[in-house]
């Protein structure tokens, strides 16, 4: 297998068997490292499956140095600095040495951010003390919106977000999280993506808001993500997903007639998706239309 299949295989499979891809990162990933490009794929990868699926910090920092270690890497500065960013945010997380005095101020706020991922689902309270410690950085920094800690700010809060709406039951602080967790993905996307990212957001927030019981949120933030959409040619894809988290709130409401008129919108937006996009689209489809 080489790097390009591999990697590809190891996304597909890693919320389903996160195990099952750290092992193979262990003991396949570091032979197939070819050139400095490649570096930073795989030590991404890495530190999502090791810290944020599985939270076992020491093997994925063991693994990480062994990254950093190779000629692909060490020879290219800017790519070794990256793979030191995602050992000290590990570290950060396991509770070890705090490395963050060692980067500058954009990359200590992405330190931060990383670390407060990884630990969402495995101590919520710390998780919770690092995203607000990374905003603060962020806000006393002002730093501009072309800076990249606005960009890992809002892809962190948005996995953080998704995960804990994907648990069957949050505990408080898990909900505060989420909550906290999908706003600070829409403020940041503002600022770093288009209004694209800016529109998923919102979808991010409804469906957080949903999950969190508060309908009324929910259902706001489902209209201003189809206001978006209707504002920017209404893509079907984008279009889609935003009557599905409308549809899915109505449905939650008891709202009969908003859930009926929802699905109408969301199958002629399936109807007008390419081929591809209907097969991974058509469970949605097909849960959102399904009676309550």
């Amino acid at each position: 297998m080489d790097f390009e299949a591999f990697v590809s295989q190891a996304w597909a499979d890693h919320a389903d068997d996160s195990t099952a891809v750290a092992t193979r990162l262990q003991g396949q990933a570091l032979a197939l490292v070819t050139e400095s490009a490649q570096v930073p794929r795989l030590a991404n990868l890495a530190h999502h499956v090791f810290g944020e699926h599985l939270g076992q910090w020491v093997h994925g920092l063991q693994f990480l140095q062994q990254l950093a270690a190779l000629p692909a890497c060490s020879s290219q500065a800017e790519v070794a600095q990256g793979v030191r960013r995602h050992i000290a945010s590990l570290q950060l997380a396991a509770g070890q040495a705090d490395l963050r005095a060692d980067f500058d101020t954009s990359e200590r706020i992405r330190v931060t951010a990383l670390a407060a991922g990884d630990l969402a689902c495995h101590d919520a309270q710390r998780a919770t003390d690092l995203l607000e410690d990374a905003l603060a950085q962020s806000e006393q920094a002002a730093l501009p919106a072309t800076d990249l800690s606005h960009r890992v700010l809002a892809v962190t809060g948005n996995g953080i977000a998704g995960t804990l709406e994907d648990k069957p039951q949050r505990s408080a602080l898990e909900r505060s999280l989420m909550i906290r967790a999908a706003q600070v993905a829409r403020r940041h996307w503002e600022l770093a993506g288009t209004w694209l990212e800016t529109e998923r957001a919102e979808y991010r927030l409804a469906r957080t808001w949903q999950q969190a019981g508060d309908l009324v949120q929910a259902r706001q933030h489902a209209q201003n993500c189809l206001e978006i959409v209707q504002a920017h040619d209404n893509l079907p894809l984008e279009a889609f997903f935003g009557w599905e988290a409308l549809g899915l709130v109505e449905r939650a409401a008891g709202n009969a007639a908003g859930h009926a008129q929802a699905v109408r919108h969301a199958q002629a937006a399936f109807e007008a998706l390419s081929a591809d996009d209907q097969a991974w689209c058509r469970t949605s489809l097909d849960k959102l239309a399904a009676a309550r």
